[in-house]
């Protein structure tokens, strides 16, 4: 290695620890993750509602979202790297390139005695959910994803893809006769099938919602909102006296960007905005707990056109339909959100997280 950049590492670190050794350290953290969330998709929303939450942060940073090959990352790499600190290939679940397990918060909360916890409105085996407590080389394997799961001492899990636990003679799609439904409850979790029921459930129960077969509904075509599901996760989550970190994804705002379907994509980013609110009150009342919302991509290469001046309207244009290597936002708000201003690679959020934790 170059005399040089010997130099420039060592100071990089001494000076990023030395932030660290300054910054408040929280007692909870939420990471709420809008699933191909560029920029714009932000700026619709705030421009369009003024009370939009992302309004709130003061704290507010820069996210490169490659992964270690390739430019374009796709969910499951982006989540690895905030899960765990590392970057890995695409496809790839918190495992590194050799497929060696990458360490994750959720793993080391767990060592801490914390709670962990997840809400989504895709799948629980999903690319961007998995990567917090599983490891594994594909995203596709979801049968080998749900297994592990069951193993995975998560306190709370909501979202859909029950027929991933259940086999195809239950109505589910496992052809292997398990029924990992039935193992969970061994494992003293108590599972919800609709949201009125899991409304009801008490706070000292683990808990799994398993609100659809597939992927939950759009939000448009729910009677309950992401907001209200990350309350309920908090309200069990906030049970145990060591504190908790939970991941809540908006999954289908990317959906909404593949499809370049600009009406599914509004309406997301008002019901992912729910759950952004839910966050920011609890950790304006708790006064303990970090927030951090942010992306795993942009989608689409969404932005803005035309529109009234007041944003009754907005035109909306797409690039194209996949993925893009456009930055997306880190907002912070809480302990410790001093830390992730600034630009840096979406591996840094981990690591900042981990060090959070450790100190």
């Amino acid at each position: 290695m170059n005399r040089l950049i010997r130099i420039a590492l060592v100071l990089y670190l001494v000076i990023f620890a030395a932030n660290i050794q300054g910054a408040d350290k929280p007692k909870n953290i939420i990471i709420l993750i809008g699933d191909g969330m560029g920029l714009n998709y932000v700026a619709a929303n705030v421009l369009m509602h003024e009370d939009s939450p992302f309004r709130k942060f003061a704290t507010i940073g820069l996210s490169i979202t490659k992964s270690i090959d390739e430019l374009i990352t796709d969910s499951a790499a982006a989540a690895t790297a905030i899960a765990t600190g590392y970057q890995t290939r695409n496809r790839y679940i918190s495992v590194d390139t050799n497929y060696n397990k990458l360490y994750t918060i959720f793993e080391r909360a767990q060592s801490l005695n914390m709670a962990t916890g997840v809400v989504v409105t895709d799948n629980i085996p999903g690319a961007s959910p998995s990567p917090f407590y599983i490891h594994h080389h594909s995203r596709h394997d979801y049968f080998e994803i749900a297994d592990q799961i069951v193993d995975s001492k998560l306190d709370v899990a909501i979202g859909g893809g029950a027929e991933y636990l259940l086999p195809i003679e239950q109505g589910g799609s496992r052809k292997d006769s398990v029924n990992l439904i039935e193992e969970l409850e061994l494992l003293d979790y108590k599972v919800y099938y609709n949201f009125d029921d899991l409304s009801g459930s008490f706070p000292s129960e683990k808990i799994f919602g398993l609100l659809d077969m597939g992927s939950l509904p759009r939000a448009s075509q729910r009677d309950y909102s992401l907001g209200k599901l990350t309350s309920i996760a908090v309200d069990h989550l906030n049970e145990n006296d060591n504190g908790f970190i939970m991941v809540v994804e908006g999954s289908q705002i990317d959906w909404a960007g593949h499809d370049t379907n600009y009406v599914y994509l509004l309406v997301e980013m008002e019901d992912f905005a729910t759950a952004v609110n839910t966050a920011l009150e609890f950790a304006e009342n708790d006064g303990n707990t970090l927030v951090i919302v942010t992306s795993d991509h942009d989608t689409g290469g969404m932005t803005i056109t035309d529109g009234s001046f007041n944003a009754d309207s907005l035109k909306i244009e797409f690039i194209n339909t996949h993925h893009t290597a456009g930055f997306v936002g880190v907002f912070a708000y809480g302990p410790g959100s001093e830390l992730f201003n600034g630009i840096y690679d979406n591996y840094m959020i981990g690591q900042k997280l981990f060090k959070l934790l450790d100190y």
